[in-house]
């Protein structure tokens, strides 16, 4: 039957509209396409375009190719692109939008990392003459992913590392890395991640003092070593993220501009707005001609960190809401059996999972506690924070939608 094979149905009475279509075909596959709708300059014709949701554009100097992974395992044949070419990408796996690249010429490969989720950073290559590869991935949930490769410049590397120290090294990895780097002092080094998947924190180890540091601007202490005390401070040069110690606190404060270290953005005004509407209209005939709406999110799992409310990862987010789901089910089948709600269950990441309602408190392999609480991110959040001599402003926008109102 071949109109299982059409696609869910999408509304052309709009005037302006970018938004995505699934397809699902007979290998249990579906597809996603990406549906733009505009109205031309005469108000009287349509015009649909229809593209793959995900492109793969090369525009370094080399050829690649690219694979769809899962479960690191490739699942089709090696895609081709030469300098400067684009190409349609079809995933085995959308929800988790996994791929790796690697270098035609010697098939040296890069580590997995998604492509799913917006982001650009450097992909570790073990080749002497190009050992990085750029990368950038644009992904929204209205017209699809694109996925952008590029040669190596300055500005790229997620972090550059300074060691002002006169005498002590600094090592350093990734959070749950084995392979430590040395950074002597008096040197610097521009550092990307080996794992694109895992965590994007450093540890740092002076001596006999350690720490976990997230690459947000902001001044500290990494400890006392020996006679003196070590400082640190991330911050931005430019396009470049920095971070750099030294047991200087005069050092730190001019190169990042803060004139104490102690100085946080503690004064802060939050303003989040579920739902907002604006209509536009005719002022001489009254006629409702625009009607723009800025909507909350679907339902998913948060957590609150440093005050802000973030969602979960994907995967998690699908996990926590099955095991979520399935209580609720048993809870509904069997109302009077209160042992129900001191159930446990866990997944990769947690050991432990425990559900109150609609929060959940989870319990990874070494015993860290996170809560996260099931519901709809505002469809307009506004951050503002400030101290005396630093302000940050943040706005996020979930969804936007735009109707035509006129027949």
């Amino acid at each position: 039957d071949n109109t299982k094979n059409w696609s869910e149905k999408f509304s052309l009475d709009v005037i302006k509209s970018t938004g995505m279509a699934s397809c699902k075909v007979t290998n249990d596959r579906t597809y996603m396409i990406c549906v733009d709708i505009s109205t031309c300059s005469f108000g009287l014709t349509k015009i649909v375009t229809l593209s793959p949701s995900v492109v793969i554009i090369n525009k370094s100097t080399i050829e690649i190719e690219v694979v769809d992974t899962v479960s690191d395992r490739e699942q089709v044949k090696w895609r081709p692109l030469n300098p400067e070419q684009i190409i349609p990408f079809w995933l085995y796996d959308i929800k988790k939008g996994v791929i790796r690249v690697r270098y035609t010429h010697n098939r040296v490969t890069s580590s997995p990392f998604m492509m799913n989720q917006k982001h650009r950073t450097l992909l570790r290559m073990d080749d002497e003459e190009r050992p990085a590869i750029y990368v950038e991935v644009t992904a929204t949930d209205f017209d699809g992913v694109r996925v952008i490769f590029g040669d190596y410049k300055i500005g790229d590397a997620p972090l550059l590392l300074v060691n002002c120290l006169k005498k002590d090294p600094l090592s350093f990895c990734q959070v749950d890395d084995v392979r430590t780097q040395v950074l002597p002092p008096l040197n610097y080094v521009y550092y990307t991640w080996s794992d694109p998947l895992k965590p994007k924190e450093l540890v740092i180890s002076c001596g006999s003092k350690k720490k976990t540091l997230e690459l947000t601007p902001r001044c500290g202490f990494l400890g006392q070593d020996g006679d003196h005390n070590v400082s640190y401070t991330t911050f931005v040069d430019g396009v470049q993220t920095v971070l750099l110690f030294s047991d200087d606190t005069k050092v730190i404060e001019a190169t990042s501009g803060m004139p104490s270290l102690a100085e946080s953005m503690s004064q802060r005004v939050q303003i989040g707005i579920h739902d907002i509407g604006l209509s536009i209209v005719n002022d001489v005939t009254r006629e409702e001609m625009l009607y723009i709406s800025l909507n909350k999110s679907k339902v998913v799992w948060t957590e609150t960190r440093r005050l802000r409310v973030r969602p979960l990862s994907h995967d998690i987010n699908i996990h926590l809401e099955e095991l979520y789901r399935t209580q609720l089910e048993q809870r509904e089948t069997n109302p009077d059996d209160k042992e129900l709600l001191k159930n446990k269950y866990h997944m990769e990441q947690f050991r432990e999972i425990s559900f109150h309602g609609h929060t959940a408190e989870l319990v990874n392999s070494k015993g860290q506690r996170k809560i996260a609480k099931r519901q709809a991110l505002d469809g307009l959040w506004i951050d503002y924070a400030w101290s005396v001599t630093n302000a940050s402003l943040r706005i996020k926008i979930n969804r936007v939608q735009i109707d035509n109102q006129l027949d």
